[in-house]
């Protein structure tokens, strides 16, 4: 029987078994390279994006975020609250539905109640731009009755719908330069809208020397990317709330505040109509560079006061200096028309005016 033989000698050798701190080393390294290699090859296969997750410049990382990605989401969310207003004539029939061209778009509208009254501007629905109709979501509707509001310049259209989505809106005073705005605008020949993104530059931004206390006193200023029918173009926030209409004002695009358009809306539904006070005057702050509060009752050329209005049977006249309205004070954020519009037609205000240097009250009924 053949005995097993085992070995009781091993030559030395010389030869040391790799450590763990080396075997970590080499790993890293691998996973390193083999890391940074994919990087490089998706980044030559795929178009750089607005996101660049790595960059060696200098050898800063600088991530860069999508910040578009929000108005994308909200511009899709209110599709079918933005409507665009058409004219009918000339449109081509096909399968029994119109189908309108760039050249017959008038101008955007929003939704403000879900039984179907839009707004827009009197840039878009006027006397002279007539058979007009509204394509809202993939539906065309004709135009049954409309309103307007003089003092804003805000024209409301009622269609034969219901349960539509309104938009919301946000006060002005809340606004800040730098903030970032989206427009939606709907797009002849198809479904879907165009989107814009702009900044908000100025939230009170004055384009006149003298104001009317029943006009409206101050617009929004924006930058940035501009809709070719620029006309009533509805501007949102990051929250989704409707800053303002794209207006045209002596040949600049401003947006007509929300906080104005608001109260629009609200005389709307109540059926009521905006207070007066009938005078003309010049903002001591916004044109004296310096914080000076009230305004002066003052114009070159019109009457300060007009007749018969709410001021000229008050007694107010042309170089009064009004200081506050029911203990609020006027100022270059705290306009006298936007302070009057705060009211009813009807109310009763007192007005604290200086006259050649004496402090009074006065009663004015709007």
């Amino acid at each position: 029987m053949a005995e097993d033989r085992k070995k009781h000698f091993e030559r030395p050798t010389t030869a040391r078994p790799p450590s763990l701190l080396n075997i970590t080393i080499w790993t890293v390294f691998v996973g390193l390279v083999a890391g940074f290699s994919g990087y490089l090859f998706a980044r030559s296969l795929l178009p750089v994006g607005d996101i660049d997750y790595l960059s060696f410049l200098g050898g800063q990382r600088d991530v860069k975020i999508n910040i578009e990605q929000p108005f994308t989401d909200l511009a899709y969310k209110y599709e079918n609250s933005v409507a665009g207003i058409y004219k009918s004539a000339g449109s081509i029939i096909v399968e029994g539905k119109s189908v309108f061209s760039s050249e017959q778009f008038l101008g955007s509208a929003v939704v403000v109640t879900s039984d179907g009254w839009l707004m827009t501007t009197d840039q878009v629905v006027s006397a002279d731009k007539v058979l007009r109709q509204v394509v809202l979501g993939d539906r065309i509707y004709e135009i049954t009755d409309t309103k307007q509001d003089p003092f804003s310049g805000a024209v409301f259209v009622k269609i034969d719908a219901s349960f539509l989505q309104p938009v919301d809106f946000q006060l002005t005073d809340s606004l800040k330069a730098g903030e970032r705005l989206f427009a939606n605008v709907d797009a002849s020949n198809s479904l879907k809208h165009s989107f814009y993104t702009s900044f908000l530059t100025n939230s009170h931004y004055v384009l006149d020397t003298y104001l009317s206390s029943d006009k409206l006193d101050h617009y929004i200023a924006i930058s940035g990317d501009l809709p070719s029918k620029v006309e009533a173009a509805p501007y949102f926030n990051t929250d989704g709330d409707l800053i303002g209409l794209a207006y045209t004002k002596d040949k600049e695009v401003v947006l007509l505040p929300s906080e104005y358009l608001k109260q629009s809306v609200k005389h709307l539904l109540n059926d009521t109509e905006r207070p007066s006070l009938g005078v003309y005057y010049l903002d001591l702050e916004n044109n004296s560079g310096f914080v000076r509060k009230g305004v002066i009752l003052y114009h070159p050329t019109l009457r300060a006061v007009n007749l018969n209005s709410p001021a000229y049977e008050a007694g107010l006249k042309a170089g009064d200096q009004i200081v506050s309205i029911n203990n609020d004070v006027i100022s270059a954020n705290n306009s006298l028309s936007a302070v009057i519009q705060n009211y009813r037609a009807g109310d009763k205000i007192i007005l604290k005016v200086s006259r050649e240097g004496i402090e009074q009250d006065v009663e004015v009924e709007l």
